[in-house]
């Protein structure tokens, strides 16, 4: 394969880890506003911690009062294009790395092969 198509399937792969990434949810510390009925007079906003998704860095973030409350979905939900591209460097990096760890030991081991091939004749 030439390297282009493995720079392309890379990042595809790392696009979708990322994606799936989602799934991993949290909530907290950013808080967000779901209703303005709080306080001594009801008349003050209710703040509560917003639940998030992606890993490493959270780029899908619940919008209460749009989306179903308490549940994340793309189209509905706030997406940071920032930290989803952060993700897939992430996981692109990865990638890169067992990679080329893989092709180096593969290489060694093939070394060592031909040295021993031609110790022995």
């Amino acid at each position: 394969m030439h390297k282009t198509g493995r720079v392309i399937l890379g990042l595809v792969l790392a696009t979708a880890l990322a994606l799936i990434s989602a799934r991993v949810q949290r909530t907290g510390p950013e808080q967000v506003v779901y209703s303005n009925l709080c306080g001594p007079t009801t008349s003050d906003l209710c703040y509560k911690p917003v639940l998030k998704g992606g890993f490493p860095v959270a780029y899908l973030f619940d919008a209460p009062g749009v989306s179903v409350e308490d549940q994340l979905a793309f189209g509905e939900d706030n997406v940071e294009p920032v930290a989803f591209a952060v993700d897939v460097i992430v996981y692109f990096a990865v990638i890169v790395l067992g990679h080329w760890t893989v092709s180096n030991r593969r290489l060694a081991r093939a070394r060592r092969a031909e040295r021993a091939l031609t110790a022995d004749g």
